[in-house]
């Protein structure tokens, strides 16, 4: 076979996994460079010329193509052959793909992933109680909705596998490996059947191995404090005696490190919370107007600018609305510290996704807790001068009301 590119990430690693299966399903040599350690990015100018942001997986075709985003690449690769089974047979198999491939990505992946990797990744997903407990009823109420589906069907859309089989079965494909036991199986019978006959096939099985389901669930275990070895006593030199302000000063116990560099700032006279409550329970005008007259935007808080910086590849409505979700699903870090509406304004083949953000501080820089969402880089962040005329600007896209550079305002998703 000819080898058609390169696809980089850290190992076993389901996202790069679901672009190698398509690969094998399309006959198709992909080299699968796996170096790269979990939590970290290649930020090295060359590499963000390249794929313009510092992320894995990303893809290096021998033609020069670059691609990054999982199901890119494997919507690339499932293309790549021109008579492949995987795509569908007609624009109508071809939605239904695509909706299976969106409502997995969208719906299960972020609550499954904020179960599963605090347990399996501790070191780069904190682990908390409450957040896990509410992932789990997340999962389990999206599940429901699948298992409808798959009581009478084998595959999600067709009588054979297609690229919603492999990429559903790789985006559950660490909850069947280390929290899904027999228990939660039993919730779920058609699911488990689906997920068994996907990760058996050959080509699925040439790539991942043989998979073991999971037996006895991981559970959060809190680090264990290294016990100190007791030692003789040994007889010291008497120290010379020390004032007592500096015996004080010694004494006093270290207060640890904040989690977050925002837990530093002084309290904001506007609580987040509570605009998120005036938000929720209120009509917009009545929020907004409530909101100007307490935010501070000198010391408490900024508002930013958001715009996808590749509009012009945009197709569908729902399509935008659904990417402009996938930001906001992969910002829970930034939950605590921000508020934000993104909106997609236009129609089917010529729209835009643009928004703003109300961030915790002052700050010229955006928080750590955005920065670090994985699609932070496809999108541009302006921090504004908030005049009244931005106002105006601000509580059109909080209301999803108006119009945006002549184009009306048809959908959007709030992160609260």
């Amino acid at each position: 076979m000819t080898i058609v590119g390169t696809i980089y990430s850290y190992p076993e690693n389901p996202r790069a996994f679901k672009a190698l299966i398509v690969a094998k399903y399309n006959g198709l040599e992909v080299k699968f460079d796996n170096k790269f350690v979990m939590g970290t990015t290649n930020k090295t100018p060359e590499w963000i010329a390249k794929f313009g942001a510092s992320q894995v997986p990303a893809f290096e075709g021998t033609d020069g193509t670059a691609i990054i985003e999982s199901g890119a690449i494997a919507y690339y690769l499932a293309h790549y052959k021109a008579d492949s089974t995987l795509i569908g047979r007609n624009k109508a198999e071809e939605a239904y793909i695509q909706q299976w491939i969106q409502f997995i990505d969208l719906s299960i992946s972020p609550p499954l992933s904020q179960w599963v990797y605090p347990l399996i990744a501790p070191a780069h997903a904190p682990y908390n109680r409450a957040v896990e407990t509410q992932s789990i009823e997340k999962v389990k109420a999206q599940f429901k909705v699948l298992e409808r589906h798959l009581v009478k069907k084998t595959y999600l859309v067709s009588e054979r596998i297609t690229l919603a089989d492999i990429s559903g079965a790789t985006a559950v494909y660490l909850g069947f490996k280390y929290v899904f036991d027999a228990a939660f199986r039993k919730e779920f019978p058609a699911i488990t059947r689906w997920f068994t006959t996907v990760v058996n096939q050959p080509n699925f099985k040439s790539v991942t191995g043989a998979f073991k389901l999971c037996e006895t669930a991981v559970k959060f275990t809190p680090p264990k404090k290294e016990a100190k070895e007791k030692k003789p006593k040994e007889e010291k030199p008497k120290a010379e005696k020390k004032p007592k302000a500096e015996e004080e000063e010694e004494a006093a116990p270290v207060a640890p490190p904040p989690k977050s560099k925002l837990e530093s700032l002084p309290p904001a006279k506007m609580s987040l919370d509570e605009w998120k409550r005036q938000y929720s329970n209120n009509d917009t005008p009545v929020a907004m107007k409530w909101l100007w007259e307490n935010i501070d935007l000198t010391t408490d808080y900024s508002i930013w600018k958001v715009d996808f910086k590749y509009n012009d590849e945009l197709t569908m409505l729902y399509m935008s609305n659904n990417l402009a979700g996938g930001l906001l699903n992969r910002l829970e870090r930034a939950r605590k510290y921000a508020f934000g509406c993104l909106v997609v304004a236009g129609e089917d083949n010529d729209n835009i996704i643009t928004g703003y953000f109300i961030i915790r501080g002052n700050a010229d820089e955006m928080i750590e807790e955005v920065t670090d969402a994985a699609d932070y880089d496809s999108y541009t962040w302006v921090k504004v001068n908030v005049d009244e005329d931005t106002k105006k600007k601000i509580d059109q896209v909080f209301a999803w009301e108006g119009t945006i550079d002549g184009k009306p305002i048809k959908d959007g998703k709030v992160f609260k």
